[in-house]
């Protein structure tokens, strides 16, 4: 698997840090967490799901947009990260596409050590591994292989964490399902989307075997009208995946395989999942 640059990575932390409330770096009183809790701190807003308390229930929102979602608290106890990045073999597209989902680990682990906080990954590879410590040495010594992708069970989740999940989100099942798995109990999640530029916009060249690195190959024809209901459909997928995220962070950020490190960090910023350092801007 390519290795992320490290130098690359090192001097963006420099830059930017993780988006938290910035009282958690005064150094004076409680930390506050990402997850929900009881004090009268508002955090942000998540969608309504059956079985939730009604009393949490923000009616102004649904007085504007008609949608039921829930306002939650900040957790006075240490914050919590989780990142799920996906090295299954559909992130093999281009070596490009798996060495900036590396990157943009490694950058959010490094900016969560800084911070205070030690991340967990969650690896989808030939299988799910879960790594406590020493990230770095098992993001290198990854190979992307088998079919394990976010739809994968895992083991037990940290409450109340952030989760940040990294993939290219082309989850046969759709996304909702694996928000409402990956979800459950979290603070605020979202999803770092890394497609390929043939993944946003394929060209019609004709007749032409596709070769699924999860299914074998499958021959068809890639007309004008091929890419039309393509593209329809990964707009469909990725509505999804927007209104499952909805009102639980940063939502779907998408970033092409093949910008660099700096560029991906600057649409990090724009979504809020990452801030310039006071003077670095």
């Amino acid at each position: 698997m390519p290795a992320w640059d490290e130098a690359a990575v090192a001097g963006a932390a420099t830059r930017v840090r993780l988006s938290v409330d910035a009282r958690r770096r005064s150094g004076q009183g409680a930390r506050l967490g990402r997850g929900s809790g009881a004090s009268l701190e508002f955090q942000d807003h998540r969608a309504y799901e059956p079985g939730d308390d009604l009393r949490h229930l923000d009616w102004s929102v649904y007085a504007r947009t008609d949608q039921l979602v829930l306002r939650r608290h900040r957790q006075e106890v240490s914050p919590r990260l989780e990142i799920f990045v996906d090295e299954s073999a559909s992130m093999a597209a281009s070596p490009a596409k798996v060495a900036l989902a590396t990157a943009i680990t490694a950058l959010i682990a490094t900016l969560a050590e800084a911070d205070g906080v030690r991340p967990r990954l969650w690896l989808y590879a030939a299988e799910v591994r879960r790594i406590d410590s020493d990230w770095r040495a098992a993001l290198r010594a990854v190979t992307v292989a088998g079919a394990a992708g976010l739809e994968a069970p895992v083991g037990e989740l940290l409450p109340g964490a952030q989760r940040i999940l990294i993939s290219d989100g082309l989850c046969p099942g759709g996304g909702a399902a694996v928000v409402r798995r990956l979800g459950a109990g979290a603070g605020r999640v979202c999803l770092l989307q890394i497609l390929t530029p043939e993944e946003l916009t394929p060209l019609a060249v004709g007749a032409a075997r596709l070769e699924d690195r999860e299914g074998g190959h499958l021959d068809l024809v890639l007309d004008a009208a091929a890419v039309t209901a393509y593209r329809a459909r990964l707009q469909r997928h990725q509505d999804e995946w927007r209104a499952a995220l909805a009102g639980r962070g940063a939502g779907l950020v998408g970033l092409r395989a093949d910008e660099s490190l700096a560029e991906a960090v600057r649409r990090l910023i724009a979504a809020g999942v990452v801030e310039h350092r006071a003077g670095r801007a």
